[in-house]
């Protein structure tokens, strides 16, 4: 793999995106149901594609009035969805994804139930997906809305709190305790996420990778997805992780937790 990425990309316009080629999910066609103006999220992840969060929070009172409505998301929904099975390239699947963490949406969970639904009617043999980096999944109603999606894949790129806080940079109330928590609780609905990085952050030293592979142990997720920087990172002094590093971090996981772990590139 070559360790050269691209630039940071800029913000998806508009609630549907795509469809595009996706390492993990085929062809997905992307849900955004944050706003196209500024970026919302309850982390500051230094490797993040769409660059630095601007308005890093969980209390919808502080972002509420830039998102789409439900209904606004299902009439886009079923718009476009109608219009690829017309045209006979349905996608793969629906992915939760954009600019943020979508279930930061305080409609989140009617949305979820849209979606399924919309899927069932039109493209039932369609997947549904998100891609959440597990800060509200401490919360009951949030993983029973994640639990209606085939493919839950949420974040998990360390277990070593110092580690979170650089890489990560959550909000204030996020915690990586309550995010573990959440996880243990999803179980094997889960399907995890890591992005392993090199640089001012180092997330693949001995100790964190023992400490990643007992969290999974102690989660026993459905799977363990691997990956590295593809697109480039908010922050410059991060770098992507070699493929033999990525497959020998797979290789512990699967021997200490027990778990399937895959690597895509």
């Amino acid at each position: 793999m070559s360790l050269h990425v691209r630039s940071t990309i800029q913000l998806q316009q508009g609630i549907l995106y795509g469809p595009v080629l996706s390492r993990r999910l085929g062809r997905s066609l992307g849900l955004n149901i944050l706003p196209d103006e500024i970026k919302v999220c309850s982390m500051n992840c230094g490797y993040c594609q769409y660059s630095w969060t601007g308005i890093l929070a969980t209390q919808p009172a502080l972002y509420a009035g830039f998102l789409p409505s439900r209904d606004h998301v299902r009439v886009a929904l079923e718009a476009g969805l109608g219009r690829l099975m017309e045209e006979g390239t349905p996608p793969d699947t629906l992915t939760f994804s954009g600019n943020g963490e979508a279930t930061l949406h305080p409609e989140f969970s009617g949305i979820a139930e849209d979606v399924v639904a919309l899927r069932d009617l039109y493209a039932p043999a369609c997947r549904t997906a998100i891609l959440s980096n597990s800060t509200t999944v401490d919360r009951p109603e949030i993983r029973a809305a994640l639990e209606l999606l085939d493919d839950p894949i949420l974040k998990l790129d360390t277990a070593v709190e110092g580690t979170f806080r650089r890489l990560n940079g959550p909000a204030r109330d996020v915690s990586l305790a309550a995010i573990l928590r959440g996880l243990r609780a999803m179980g094997s609905r889960a399907i995890l996420q890591c992005m392993f990085v090199n640089g001012r952050v180092d997330n693949t030293t001995p100790e964190e990778v023992s400490a990643l592979v007992e969290a999974v142990r102690a989660i026993g997720p459905n799977h363990v997805q691997i990956y590295t920087l593809d697109r480039g990172p908010a922050d410059l002094d991060l770098c992507p992780v070699p493929t033999e590093r990525l497959e020998a971090i797979a290789s512990a996981i699967r021997e200490g937790a027990e778990t399937d772990a895959r690597v895509f590139l």
